[in-house]
Order: C-alpha cells, then sequence, then structure tokens
C-alpha cells in the first residue's frame, strides 16, 4: 500500500465525532475532527450486537469484521449493521475441527492499523491470536471481550497458560460478567487489564410488569433450536401438566438446525404453539403478553435477558458452569425468577412448574416487576456505550 493510499484512508474517514460527513461542523479554522478507526470483529453479527454497533459509531469509524454464510440454519437473522465498511469473512476449520481461522482479519490490521481493534474472546481461532501478535508488532490495541473461565472449576495447565498469554498481550480483556472476571483473577491474570461490562441485549418492545396478570397460561422459549437447548424434555413435562389437568401452554420462538425435526415430531401437540423465527420484537411481545414464565430448560444464554424484557422470570437450570454464557447468573431464585435441578431432570422441572402455577398471581407480578428491573439496570447504560467507553478510555490509557 503506498503513502498516497494510506492518505486517501485517512481522509475517506474523516467524519466530525458527532456523526456528521466531512466537511460539515467544521470549526472556526476549517478544521474537522477525525473519528478513530475501530476493527470489530465478530464470528457472526446477531441481532442482539446491533445496538452495540450503533453505539461504536457515535465514537468511531467502525468496521465491522464477520462472517454471514450459513447464518439462517443456525436461527439467526441476516444483519447487515450500519457502519463504514462490513468485511465479509470466512471462518475455516483446521483439520483438528477446533481450532478456526477467520480469515481477512490480520491482513486488514496490518494494512490498515486501525486505531483499535475489538475481538470476540475465542482462544480456540487462529486469527485471535495473530491478531494479538500483529497489534503488539504495528502498535495497535487489541480489546478482547468474552467469558471468561466461569465455566471451568478447573482450568488446566494449557487452558490457563492461553488465557494468561491472551490478556498479556491485549490492551483490555472486557469480561461478560462479575463472574467472568473472577474466573480469570484467580489464574492469575493482572486485575488491571480486566473490566466488566454486563453481558445484555436492548430489545425495541418490551413489556412492563404493570401489564402482567400473574394468571397467564403460557410459557414462553425463545432461542435457537439447538443441541443443548433441552427443548424436549421441556415439552413432555409441559404435556405431563397437561394431563394432570393445569391450564397450560408452551409457545416456541426460534428455529436452527432441530427446528424441522422438532416440529415433525411434537406438531400434533395441543398444548405447544410453534412460531417458528421471530425477529420482529413487537411480535414477540405480543406472543409473551400470553405467558406467565420464560423457559430455557438447556445451556441458557441471553435468552434470560429477552425474557427480563418481556417481565417474564426466567426458569432455568441450577448448573450454572454448564451453561452457554454467564447470563443465567443474573437471576435471584424466587425473586427474579426460578431454578429446578438439573441432577433432578424432568421431575425436578415438574416441580417447579407445579410450584410456580400454585403461587398467587400477585407473587407472580411481584417476580415478573422484579425480573423487568433487572432489564433496566442491565442496560442502564447499554452494553454498547459500556463498551464504546471502554475503547475510548483504552485509547486514552
Amino acid at each position: 500500500m503506498t503513502a498516497s493510499t494510506r492518505r486517501s484512508q485517512a481522509e475517506d474517514n474523516e467524519i466530525v465525532s458527532s456523526g456528521t460527513p466531512a466537511g460539515e461542523g467544521e470549526g472556526a479554522c476549517g478544521a474537522r475532527i477525525k473519528r478513530p478507526v475501530l476493527f470489530y470483529v465478530q464470528p457472526l453479527i446477531a441481532r442482539y450486537r446491533i445496538e452495540v454497533i450503533e453505539s461504536l459509531n457515535r465514537l468511531f469509524s467502525v468496521k465491522v469484521f464477520a462472517c454471514s454464510e450459513g447464518v439462517e440454519a443456525s436461527g439467526f437473522s441476516r444483519e447487515r449493521p450500519d457502519c463504514d465498511e462490513f468485511v465479509e469473512t470466512h471462518i475455516a476449520g483446521l483439520p483438528s475441527r477446533r481450532i478456526r481461522m477467520q480469515k481477512r482479519v490480520l491482513s486488514r490490521i496490518v494494512l490498515e492499523r486501525p486505531d483499535a481493534v475489538l475481538i470476540f474472546a475465542d482462544v480456540r481461532y487462529l486469527s485471535l491470536w495473530f491478531a494479538l501478535v500483529a497489534g503488539r508488532m504495528v502498535r495497535v490495541p487489541v480489546l478482547i471481550h468474552g467469558q471468561g473461565l466461569y465455566r471451568h472449576r478447573s482450568a488446566g495447565l494449557l487452558r490457563t497458560a492461553c488465557y494468561r498469554l491472551a490478556v498479556a498481550l491485549a490492551v483490555r480483556y472486557v469480561c461478560y460478567t462479575e463472574a467472568s472476571r473472577r474466573s480469570l483473577i484467580d489464574i492469575g491474570c493482572p486485575v488491571a487489564k480486566l473490566v466488566v461490562a454486563n453481558n445484555s441485549l436492548t430489545v425495541s418492545c418490551g413489556v412492563e410488569p404493570a401489564i402482567k396478570t400473574g394468571t397467564e397460561n403460557g410459557i414462553l422459549f425463545i432461542g435457537r433450536l439447538r443441541e443443548g437447548s433441552e427443548i424436549e424434555p421441556l415439552i413432555d413435562v409441559v404435556g405431563q401438566l397437561h394431563g394432570e389437568g393445569s391450564d397450560i401452554t408452551l409457545h416456541v420462538i426460534g428455529d436452527g438446525e432441530h427446528g424441522e425435526r422438532l416440529k415433525r415430531k411434537y406438531g400434533d401437540r395441543s398444548y405447544v404453539i410453534w412460531y417458528g423465527a421471530v425477529f420482529d420484537d413487537n411480535a414477540i411481545a405480543a406472543i409473551s403478553l400470553r405467558c406467565r414464565v420464560g423457559c430455557y430448560p438447556g445451556s441458557a444464554g441471553l435468552s434470560v435477558v429477552h425474557m427480563f424484557a418481556l417481565s417474564l422470570p426466567p426458569i432455568v437450570h441450577d448448573h450454572l458452569p454448564l451453561h452457554m454464557g454467564p447470563e443465567p447468573g443474573y437471576i435471584e431464585d424466587g425473586r427474579t425468577g426460578f431454578f429446578f435441578s438439573r441432577d433432578g431432570g424432568t421431575d425436578a422441572l415438574a416441580a417447579t412448574l407445579r410450584r410456580i402455577w400454585a403461587l398467587p398471581p400477585e407473587a407472580m407480578r411481584a417476580t415478573a416487576t422484579a425480573a423487568h428491573a433487572v432489564y433496566g439496570q442491565l442496560n442502564s447504560p447499554t452494553l454498547g456505550h459500556q463498551l464504546a467507553e471502554i475503547v475510548e478510555a483504552a485509547l486514552h490509557a
């Protein structure tokens, strides 16, 4: 890349920090304000990450790196966020199958030398390690964003070494939750490099707890129909309670690799309503009005936060390290949601649902109010605003 090309790229990125195009909002001397260039690297752009990109856009010239290939088959919507550039990447699996490589990330860091890189912290990706090493070599600060080791009570020598090295090479490790941060402190990572931005999502249309009755007959499952969702035991339990005479219906929002098989197998169950993939927040909120609680019986993640937004106390299993993410740790059993014993299986889940269905309406309304309050706390400020402030602070450190 020639010097003139680099100068041209820099000029193309000159815009006023408020988002005004270059040439507008110039100062008294005609000087233009240049926003720092940020590479935001993700394996894919899920709908809940759009708010993050919008918030980053307010402070940075954002270039998003992600793979869109095949996302619909996994239950995601194909998103094209508003950013300065969307770089379509290919993710290749190496022969070991556990090691992956996201293309175009390393070359763009070396050639363009952005002001900062914010990248997901999956240590199985060679592209993460190349980005960290390249950042050191060309003096580009790299921040990594991830779950830490909360799922591993004993991290082991290799995993400990990987995470300690990743944190050492990064300027910051942004932890999903306080539990994620503690897990990294426990293996000796420097506290000064660890910062928490509680992992969350925002919805354009939620449900206020004041309109909940506490007598709704529905349970909402919302999420991808994937390995580990454990929706089949939930269907069986709802069928059991329905057979006992309980007024209970399961509403299923989501799709994924197991979607078609599940609909064929359980399509004749009158107590299960299938909606498929629904991405419109207004439509999801309308469906949720028929529900008293939400339930993700398998390895849950951000679906817990979505349930909070809908004033639905979530039901999840009690073995937190076996969840997909640390977000079920936001639940306080009996106050903002409910745990059932994972070891107890379907019997424990059925007992929890019977207990909830026996609660008086005022108790359920109080739990719904507490659940919705957690959503407000997690988004004050939003995840995107937190990440933008963390990146900005790292640039000025």
